[in-house]
């Protein structure tokens, strides 16, 4: 299924252009409106032996292909404040983990509030 970020007017003209060569060379036909005609004309490029529509599905596999998830930036690169508040999370994060590993368990409650560890 083709995401509507990706759907766009270049996706468009792909899509129709490799579902006429389909049609022409293999006789296949393929719905536009179909959950699954991408996908569909994409396999069915890859094992045509026409070297056209096998280009056509591979820009078409580019073009509806997921983007990459975005890289978070390092902590470092921020200013130095929020560097420090980031380190000071870990260490806070740290020193939980440990005290229940060691079987320290707190009594009462443990939360944490704005980075701090709140031990109730």
């Amino acid at each position: 299924m083709i995401a509507e970020a990706q759907f766009n007017r270049a996706t468009l003209d792909c899509m129709t252009a490799l579902r006429r060569q389909l049609k022409r060379s293999l006789g296949v036909t393929v719905r536009l409106g179909d959950p699954d005609a991408v996908e569909h004309m994409i396999g069915l490029s890859r094992d045509s032996s026409e070297l056209e529509i096998r280009e056509l599905g591979s820009r078409l596999a580019g073009l509806v292909h997921a983007p990459e998830p975005a890289v978070q930036p390092s902590p470092l690169a921020q200013g130095a404040i929020a560097a420090r508040q980031f380190q000071h999370r870990q260490e806070n994060r740290a020193r939980l983990e440990a005290d229940t590993d060691q079987g320290n368990a707190p009594s009462g409650s443990v939360r944490i509030y704005r980075g701090q560890v709140i031990r109730g």
